[in-house]
């Protein structure tokens, strides 16, 4: 597992641009491949956007990008839009460390943490165990919402 001390959030600049397409591509190509097939230069331009528009976290493990976060805050919701760990830095805890994170803050608002996942994308069993529950499917993504406690 990861100590909080190793992982670092910062805001990501425009010098992180070809990082984070490269990240998403490792993180999601191959569920995006399985459901409808990857065109790199329509995602690349998606990615562009996105990253323009977005409030995207990078996220450093001992000073290294290792993965990127967006979490919208709404007025009743914080919705996780997108959450991505490079393959290689999987299955040290980094995604568990950074959605709780989340959770702590949603329940400080008092409001739910809700996120969409492809159907395919095995992130949903980490969701599932922190205590996400599925809302809704509309092929090929999963709706999941976690509601902070009342205590």
């Amino acid at each position: 597992m990861v100590s909080h001390n190793d992982i670092r959030l910062r805001r990501a600049e425009s010098s992180d641009r070809q990082w984070f397409f490269d990240a998403r591509r490792a993180a999601f190509q191959a569920y995006v491949e399985e459901i409808s097939g990857w065109d790199d230069a329509e995602q690349r331009a998606t990615a562009d956007k996105e990253f323009d528009e977005l409030p995207f976290v990078m996220v450093e493990e001992g000073g290294r990008p290792v993965g990127y976060l967006c979490v919208i805050h709404k007025d009743d919701c914080d919705f996780i839009e997108e959450i991505a760990i490079r393959p290689e830095a999987q299955g040290r805890g980094v995604g568990t460390q950074l959605v709780r994170g989340i959770m702590q803050a949603a329940q400080q608002r008092g409001v739910p943490v809700r996120l969409s996942a492809f159907v395919n994308n095995p992130a949903q069993a980490l969701y599932a165990r922190l205590g996400f529950e599925v809302t809704r499917i509309e092929h090929p993504r999963v709706a999941m919402t976690w509601c902070p406690s009342k205590a």
